[in-house]
């Protein structure tokens, strides 16, 4: 590697460390928004750089034995050739933007604002900046080998590669022209990109109007690859893998036709790091139709149904629009996975369930996935949920149990290798006047000697236990080889009024992410206890851990006003005990 090439490494691993650590701090010399174009693909803003690498180290102490904080520094020192980087603000606001006015998408026309405190000291007091020339356009690198070249535009140093001198130029003169992403954004997406520590945006809209046709047309391509596959006797796996691909082609097209952006903030601290994702729709798109939003908008009041020690629990609002409109948009995606086999009135069929399915509950729900290694399935699932028409959830039970068993879906499932059975019977047993029904529902490959087949075995055994019952407006269920005692367990908790309080673990977790409680969708992953299960399905024997482990990653979604949010929390505390497993499974293995 020469060392101009090293020098640009050098910057750029900088600007990345400072993407990833970033957190909140006084604002630059105006606000860099309104000097990134608005028909920007991307742009990255990190706010406060300084506080960004003590936050990060500070998270980083008991996880790895060194800190970010001095090498960033000192990288970005050497690059700039000072002792100290001179003139450069580093609690300012950094902005990665690209295109560069001017041209088209080229991955080169990429630019940095960097905010200075003076820019004359900027480029007098760091070694590797040079003068000005006739058009205020420095070159930055070693003398006979600079690589970047950097102009003042509002206060701060735009800094591109060389070769974009006349981009540069242009922002000089005549700024982000008429348009801004500053001026182009929401307000709370605005908001969003000053106070998230880092801010990361993509302009979904452009992108597809941009490289939809081509990535179309590389689908197109593994289109015609699974046909000639067809062509030479591989009839059933092509036609499945064509059927795949076409699914996933039209959920593609739909993104990229109906989101106007994607973002992602970052928010890192002592305890945890946060990440918010939003997906934005395009105004009068299906999408925005979908995340209109819950007018209800109150807190689970089923919450307490979630359990310690659960490796997954999960809450939700069923009465949101959302959840719906999924439905909806899954059963459309199902001609194109099932081919020939689905007709008309398969689909309008599926539809109708769907959509009865959505009527008869309203309200919330709440439950626990946990897992138990020395039960066949390894797992247990228990849930509560609000139900407005026992009856019509009944019929819908019994008219998916026929879907799955027989016609154009149970076909599907068998050109795939699995065939299915589901046998509901009514009224099986009574606890404390309540009626309970039970269900046998296994799933087996059609090929014994697969190794899917023998996956499905290890994770379904016999077939799935369930038993269910409804008391008081509320639906109990329990899966699980101890489903009889779990759901009598429920019952006797719905005719109490409900749990009184929140599990612990499951408080833990909502308290990581503000607002959490009134999610459209809320979970919590414990990944140990995920690690568990995945041993017990696992063809050969896996280590196991008996690190101790009570917290989890926490993941609340919303979907108004046309977004999509999705808010994750890793605790600090979840990847010590992670890194704990991997290094006790690592030593098994060693030992072994």
């Amino acid at each position: 590697m020469t060392k101009s090439s090293g020098y640009k490494k050098a910057l750029i691993l900088s600007v990345l460390c400072a993407a990833g650590l970033a957190v909140v701090g006084p604002a630059a010399s105006g606000d860099p928004m309104k000097m990134v174009p608005a028909d920007s693909l991307f742009c990255v803003r990190i706010n406060n750089l300084d506080g960004a690498l003590g936050q990060i180290d500070m998270f980083l102490s008991g996880l790895f034995p060194m800190g970010v904080s001095m090498p960033v520094k000192a990288q970005l020192a050497q690059f700039l050739g000072s002792a100290q980087p001179q003139g450069v603000n580093m609690s300012g606001g950094f902005v990665v933007f690209g295109p560069l006015p001017g041209g088209g998408p080229d991955p080169s026309r990429v630019g940095v604002l960097v905010p200075v405190r003076n820019y004359q000291q900027f480029v007098s007091g760091n070694a590797n900046v040079g003068q000005p020339d006739g058009r205020g356009i420095s070159k930055i690198g070693p003398e006979g080998a600079a690589m970047l070249a950097t102009v003042e535009v509002g206060g701060y140093a735009l800094v591109s590669t060389i070769g974009n001198e006349e981009a540069l130029t242009t922002m000089k003169t005549s700024g982000a022209g008429a348009s801004t992403l500053a001026a182009a954004l929401d307000a709370a997406e605005l908001k969003r990109s000053t106070d998230a520590p880092v801010w990361i945006y993509a302009n979904v809209e452009l992108a597809g109007k941009l490289f939809g046709p081509m990535i179309q047309a590389k689908i197109e391509e593994a289109k015609q690859g699974m046909q000639a596959m067809q062509a030479q006797g591989q009839d059933a796996m092509a036609k499945q893998a064509t059927a795949n691909i076409e699914a996933s082609a039209a959920i593609l097209d739909v993104l990229l036709k109906e989101t106007k952006y994607f973002s992602v903030s970052l928010s890192p601290s002592f305890e945890k790091i946060g990440a918010s994702f939003v997906l934005a729709a395009a105004p009068g798109s299906s999408m925005a139709d979908m995340f209109k939003g819950d007018s209800a908008g109150g807190a689970n009041k089923l919450l307490g149904y979630m359990q310690d020690g659960a490796a997954v629990n999960f809450a939700g609002s069923m009465s949101s629009p959302f959840w719906r409109k999924v439905n909806e948009a899954y059963i459309d995606l199902m001609p194109k996975m099932m081919g020939e086999k689905a007709s008309g009135d398969d689909i309008a069929a599926f539809k109708k369930l769907a959509t009865d399915a959505m009527d008869a509950f309203g309200g919330a729900l709440a439950g626990s996935f946990s897992v138990d290694t020395s039960s066949k399935p390894p797992f247990q699932v228990t849930y509560v949920a609000d139900v407005k028409d026992s009856a019509k959830f009944y019929k819908v039970l019994e008219e998916a149990s026929k879907a799955m068993t027989a016609g154009s879906l149970a076909d599907l499932y068998k050109e795939m290798g699995m065939q299915m059975s589901f046998d509901l019977k009514r009224n099986t047993s009574n606890h404390q006047g309540v009626s309970i029904d039970s269900i046998k529902f296994n799933v087996k490959g059609t090929d014994s000697d697969s190794p899917a087949t023998q996956a499905i075995e290890a994770m379904y055994g016999d077939g799935l236990d369930i038993q269910m019952a409804t008391v008081n407006n509320q639906l109990v269920y329990a899966l699980g080889q101890n489903s009889q005692d779990a759901v009598q367990k429920l019952i006797d908790q719905v005719k109490a009024g409900g749990p009184k309080q929140v599990a612990g673990e499951a408080q833990a977790a909502l308290a990581m992410i503000p607002g959490a409680e009134k999610a459209d969708f809320f979970m919590t992953i414990n990944v140990l206890r995920l690690m568990k299960m995945a041993g017990a399905f696992a063809p050969i024997p896996m280590p196991q851990t008996d690190i101790p482990t009570q917290s989890s990653l926490a993941v609340a979604s919303d979907a108004a006003n046309g977004k999509m949010t999705v808010d994750l929390a890793v605790p600090k505390q979840h990847v010590l005990e992670i890194m704990g497993a991997v290094m006790q499974m690592q030593q098994q293995h060693m030992d072994n």
